[in-house]
């Protein structure tokens, strides 16, 4: 059996090898009479075209082979990186955790850790009507409050606002007024209709308290880690 002859049979079988594992990974695709006649006349021109290629004369075969194999590394490469992305994508927001402590990794369907900051405390970056905030979790805060920077970056006008309620807070007493957030998320966990409030006074960070808190079904630390769960 000649050289060219050796190519076109793999090449061939490769390329069965593929249309049963894609009919495999979508199956009923191939269950009826149109669909069957398409896949056989692709296959037909690509097996002409192929046998045209590889019985040509003018084939260099050595530097045919060596672009066959080029290819082919590519196309495992990618089919590696596809098939594993779920692991990497996992690995890569781990990395990212220890790296950016208040970045939520997701670890479970609704379930999100975050990593102790430098500052002892935790910080969790959530997005308030589209807005990205980062808050400092407040245990003891009865709800989410909003820095006058953070208020402003996330479009309320002050103008509608009354600042007529009084919040303690670490700095001690400040006025503050009340507000809803229509929509917040950190990562899967999605929350509606978060009764909050905008301090008239300097914070360092914005608060996630138990407005927000006690809408998940679990708030736990473990050492540095805190999981939240919806």
């Amino acid at each position: 059996m000649s050289l060219r002859t050796i190519i076109f049979v793999v090449c061939a079988i490769s390329l069965t090898g593929l249309v049963l594992y894609l009919a495999n990974q979508y199956p009923g695709s191939l269950d009826n009479n149109i669909d069957q006649a398409r896949l056989i006349q692709a296959v037909a021109l690509i097996v002409l075209i192929g046998a045209g290629l590889v019985f040509s004369p003018r084939l260099n075969l050595k530097g045919a082979l060596k672009y066959i194999v080029i290819w082919g590394l590519v196309g495992l490469a990618v089919f590696t990186a596809y098939a594993f992305r779920g692991e990497f994508t996992q690995i890569g927001a781990r990395i990212s955790g220890e790296l950016l402590p208040s970045q939520a990794v997701e670890t479970g369907q609704g379930e999100i850790t975050i990593r102790r900051g430098a500052d002892g405390h935790f910080h969790l970056n959530a997005n308030v009507n589209g807005t990205n905030i980062r808050f400092l979790v407040d245990t003891g805060a009865s709800v989410v409050t909003l820095s006058r920077q953070d208020a402003e970056r996330t479009g309320f006008d002050f103008n509608d606002l009354q600042f007529d309620q009084q919040y303690r807070t670490a700095n001690g007493t400040a006025w503050g007024a009340r507000i809803q957030i229509g929509a917040m998320s950190a990562g899967p966990i999605r929350v509606q209709g978060v009764r909050a409030a905008i301090l008239d006074s300097e914070l360092g960070s914005s608060l996630l308290g138990l407005s927000f808190l006690d809408k998940l079904s679990e708030v736990s630390v473990q050492g540095d880690t805190m999981t939240l769960r919806q």
